[in-house]
């Protein structure tokens, strides 16, 4: 490289530099997806037990007992998605000045700045690579099924099969903000809609676009719930201006749920067109039992011995030209258990 002995870190030193760094927001992952497993194999394969609720039967105290216990057990198997991001470090780069660099008192020859470009490469692919397991995340939550788009493999579907009826788009006079259409009745109808769904269970949380709150926060249905001297209320919200994050928690409409307003973004991938994770127009009801889990299948690459990891980062160098490639690979896929725990309504 031009003169200049550049190391070769191995994979683990570069774990060690992620480790280091401040991931995206993670709200759908830290919210639906607590768990992870690995799998060496190139799918992912679930089973679900469901309880059915048995009451005893009644014998005779000298009859013999009854067996009431049994399995039905669902089976599912997805093929985890692949991404690998991949940039250079090249002798170029290592000898032009890096931005802000003149003004600050950091090593400014070209060794540290071949470690600092190496750094700020393994920062962009993490942070890359997190916002698609957060966008994996978001769609398995939020659509209950994920489309896999790519311009050098077919388009797929990964469907996780939750209820049809989970997903909801109000028409005409049934949307939010209409006259005569219960907030409050909607929400109670899709939170029992949900409880009583296999493989579904109570919901705790309410994650609502930003348009959907400037609605909710002037409904009088709503607002009456924030007359302390009104019996049988338990509302409190904020009415009025908000903070302005792009997650932020407005308050709770009953004790056991709490709201929060969602208005993420990501760059899509192919086009660099900035994207909303979910489209202010919805409301995401969601709880406890969907019982994410955050998988990654086997990293299809000599170097990592085809082991399944979340990320595996590796470098090398190539002659002609000169530079120094950094590479990042996942094989990554968010699966909700119980899906039908869920349920997203277009209501505006």
């Amino acid at each position: 490289m031009s003169g200049l002995t550049t190391t070769l870190y191995d994979t683990s030193t570069l774990l060690g530099v992620m480790k280091e760094l401040h991931a995206p927001t993670t709200y759908w992952l830290d919210l639906c997806f607590g768990s992870q497993i690995t799998s060496e194999d190139e799918w992912i394969d679930f089973s679900k037990i469901r309880s059915e609720r048995k009451i005893a039967p009644f014998v005779s105290p000298l009859a013999q007992g009854r067996p009431i216990y049994s399995e039905g057990a669902e089976v599912a198997r997805f093929k985890p998605t692949y991404i690998k991001p991949k940039d250079p470090v090249t002798a170029a780069r290592t000898i032009k000045r890096r931005p802000g660099e003149i003004l600050s008192n950091a090593p400014n020859n070209p060794m540290a700045r071949y470690n600092a470009i190496v750094a700020d490469i393994l920062s962009e692919h993490y942070d890359a690579i997190v916002r698609r397991w957060e966008w994996l995340a978001a769609k398995a939550v939020i659509d209950g099924k994920v489309v896999v788009e790519s311009d050098d493999m077919p388009t797929r579907l990964i469907d996780f099969k939750r209820d049809p009826g989970h997903t909801i788009v109000l028409a005409g006079g049934a949307k939010w903000g209409s006259a005569g259409v219960s907030i409050i009745q909607n929400i109670e109808t899709w939170r029992t809609m949900a409880r009583n769904a296999k493989f579904g269970g109570p919901i705790n949380r309410v994650t609502v676009g930003a348009d959907v709150w400037e609605v909710m926060r002037k409904n009088d249905e709503l607002l009456e719930q924030l007359n302390v001297n009104q019996r049988g209320t338990n509302a409190n919200f904020v009415t009025g201006i908000r903070e302005g994050e792009r997650i932020e928690y407005v308050g709770n409409i009953s004790p056991t749920l709490p709201v929060f307003v969602y208005s993420e973004t990501y760059k899509e991938a192919i086009t660099g067109v900035e994207t909303p994770y979910m489209a202010s127009t919805d409301v995401v009801l969601t709880g406890p039992n969907i019982n994410g889990f955050r998988c990654f299948g086997a990293i299809l690459d000599k170097a990592a011995q085809l082991r399944a990891m979340a990320v595996f980062p590796k470098m090398w160098d190539e002659q002609d030209p000169s530079v120094t490639q950094i590479m990042t690979q996942s094989a990554p896929l968010m699966v909700p258990v119980n899906p039908n725990n869920s349920v997203k309504a277009t209501v505006l």
